[in-house]
């Protein structure tokens, strides 16, 4: 069976390294696959015996799991170039329920096994009539599965990876995995399961499955119906291949190409997501009457979550019937929240803006009237993000509306009389999201606003008492006269051992986060002089051992993308690479606050446009002053930082005053009396 080949980048982006690293692979380990003969403008590698080999070695930062998946992906991307993206997916996919039947490796050729297992053809049988290379399909099969441990997982890699494959159409629909979670958590199926003990679950338009799917992971699946329907038969066969794979008991799944089932007619949970249409043909008054279809579905303290265009759901309206299909689902009492989603959740339709609706038969009594709003569309669908929201519109369903119940982060409840429905207005939370206080009250706003007034004080009065004791600034500078200072390169003070290089590291993403023990510093905390990046010391010592900290004083110096430094007071920091330190040696005239100033000043650290690479560091020149000229140069730079800090804290302190004033005044819960002084 023919492997993919790689390139040396692809082989760097697969063990999450930079390209030099691969290069010196190949210098060091005599054992480093060779590159394939011919002639392919540049040097290529069977992808099987790389991943063979990192897998072998343990070198790079890809997880294990993740190599043994793209070894898989390689072999099926080079079985896909010959036989087509889509009829490699629907092969492979029976292929796997034919060896999940079985309970063994598949034979040679898997059709008389598949006509025995499957006589009716009701899973599996057609596709693999007239399957290509079915000899191949034991070997493909079995990779999928030690790369992914089971079946259903690899099922799920499969279609997953349907665009890489050469089937696009199959994933066009699939949100992101952050916009599946908010799903998830916000249908609280273990909430449900606890309740009624079985839960039927519907998606009258299943797409691929991807929705059922991630509703049936690690959920108690004998408790579990599942009825779909999908946009042809071939697609209903995938679906239905995935819910024997999760391996849902047989009489509690239909999936079918048309209508939903009547075996399961009344669905205690919907997860949906309407039809796409180009936004040339889109038609609000058609997504509203799915909506109301699905809507019609729901019985008495049932739920369902759509995901639709925001054109129709949440913007505004200009088409009389559309106007007045929204305004009449809004005011049934069906519709609990509004979500505006962040641009993106379809990756596969980056202009395709969305909205998610929550919409519950027979709501508690007190959301009558009501809906959470919330708007996420200026906000990145992180974890945080999601947890929270989904926090909201948790507490807002089982409490309603109190005056001392939860206070959204994420969006505010509002009155359905407030909302102009008539007109066909945007549904927005009153006030920008983006300067709403995600995390206390509005009635603390005067309160908060007086804490800073009196800290802006204290700032003023510290200032006024530095100026009184050391008067107004005055360098004493003066024209200097004599031969200029000569110049030296950073190269010549390490060979001089006046300066100490700090190697940069390399860091995996995971391994670094808002919260911690020790800085991490990298090119961007440089260039914008400060870090919000920090390692726990566990992960530290686990996967780091080798780590140097610095030292207080030391300074973070980078050139890529441009030229910054920086100066650490505090030390105990991680330095990543590529940017590196420099820790000037015990009793030289300079000091880091000089040598700052000096390297931040120096002449030859630019790159011209037209330019392959900047200058390199070791050749930065700075002036060598004597000690008395460096000395005089410190203490100027230290009375500028003192006033710099006090003038610096009474800025940041102006700028979260303004922003609490603005959100404020923008959600109308704050006013101030007469003028700013009174």
């Amino acid at each position: 069976m023919k492997s993919e080949l790689m390139s040396q980048r692809e082989i760097a982006l697969l063990a999450r390294v930079s390209k030099p690293a691969v290069t010196v692979w190949r210098r060091r380990h005599p054992d480093f696959p060779a590159p394939v003969p011919g002639d392919h403008g540049q040097p290529l590698f069977a992808a099987d015996a790389v991943v063979t080999w990192l897998l072998q070695t343990g070198l790079g930062h890809a997880e294990p799991d993740t190599l043994r998946a793209e070894r898989s992906m390689h072999t099926l991307a080079a079985y896909a170039r010959r036989h087509g993206g889509r009829r490699t997916i629907v092969v492979l996919g029976a292929a796997l329920c034919l060896r999940h039947l079985a309970g063994r490796a598949l034979p040679a050729d898997p059709l008389p096994l598949a006509r025995r297992l499957d006589p009716d053809d009701e899973l599996l049988l057609h596709e693999l009539t007239g399957a290509p290379e079915p000899a191949t399909l034991t070997e493909l099969i079995e990779q999928l599965i030690e790369g992914a441990f089971d079946p259903w997982r690899s099922c799920r890699f499969l279609l997953s990876s349907a665009n890489r494959l050469g089937w696009p159409e199959l994933t066009a629909d699939a949100l992101t995995p952050e916009a599946v979670t908010l799903i998830r958590q916000v249908a609280d199926l273990p909430a449900r399961l606890r309740a009624h003990g079985t839960v039927t679950i519907a998606d009258a338009n299943a797409g691929s499955g991807d929705l059922l799917t991630a509703m049936l992971s690690d959920q108690d699946r004998d408790n579990l119906r599942v009825n779909a329907s999908v946009a042809d038969d071939e697609l209903a066969r995938l679906v239905r291949q995935q819910m024997f794979l999760a391996e849902l008991p047989e009489f509690h799944f239909d999936v079918r190409a048309e209508a939903l089932s009547d075996d399961f007619a009344d669905p205690d949970l919907i997860i949906t997501r309407l039809p796409y249409q180009p936004a040339e043909s889109r038609d609000a008054l058609t997504d509203l009457n799915h909506m109301e279809a699905i809507a019609d579905l729901l019985g008495p303290g049932r739920t369902a979550v759509v995901v639709g265009p925001a054109s129709s759901l949440v913007e505004r309206l200009r088409d009389g019937p559309a106007v007045v299909r929204r305004s009449a689902l809004l005011r049934s009492g069906l519709v609990e929240a509004v979500v505006r989603l962040p641009g993106g959740v379809y990756p596969a339709r980056p202009g395709y803006p969305a909205a998610l609706w929550l919409l519950t038969r027979d709501p508690i009594p007190t959301t009558r009237g009501r809906v959470l709003l919330a708007d996420l569309g200026g906000s990145t669908l992180d974890q945080p993000t999601v947890e929270s929201a989904a926090e909201d519109i948790l507490l807002w369903r089982a409490e309603g509306h109190r005056r001392d119940g939860h206070d959204p982060r994420t969006g505010r409840i509002v009155s359905l009389e407030s909302l102009d429905l008539h007109r066909g207005a945007a549904l927005r939370p009153p006030g920008p999201a983006s300067v709403t206080l995600r995390s206390r009250l509005a009635a603390d706003r005067p309160a908060l606003v007086g804490e800073i007034e009196h800290r802006l004080a204290q700032a003023e009065q510290e200032a006024i008492r530095y100026a009184g004791e050391h008067g107004p600034l005055n360098t004493g500078a003066a024209q200097r006269e004599g031969a200029l200072p000569p110049e030296l390169s950073l190269g010549a003070l390490r060979t001089a051992r006046r300066v100490r290089q700090l190697t940069g590291h390399r860091l995996q993403a995971e391994h670094v986060g808002p919260r911690g023990h020790h800085r991490v510093i990298g090119a961007t905390e440089v260039l914008a002089q400060e870090s919000g990046r920090w390692m726990d010391r566990l992960v530290l010592a686990a996967e780091y051992p080798h780590v140097a900290f610095t030292e207080p004083g030391d300074l973070v110096v980078t050139s890529v993308p441009r030229f910054g430094v920086l100066l650490d007071d505090d030390g105990f920091s991680v330095i990543e690479f590529p940017a590196c330190g420099l820790r000037i040696s015990p009793g030289d005239p300079l000091t880091p606050r000089v040598l700052r100033a000096l390297l931040t000043a120096a002449r030859n650290t630019a790159r011209s446009p037209g330019a392959v690479r900047g200058s390199r560091l070791r050749d930065t020149m700075i002036p060598d002053l004597s000690r008395e000229e460096a000395g005089r140069l410190d203490e100027v730079l230290r009375r500028l930082d003192e006033r710099e800090r006090l003038l610096h804290r009474q800025s940041s302190l102006l700028a979260e005053l303004r922003a609490l004033t603005v959100a404020g005044f923008a959600d109308g819960t704050l006013t101030t009396l007469y003028g700013t002084n009174s």
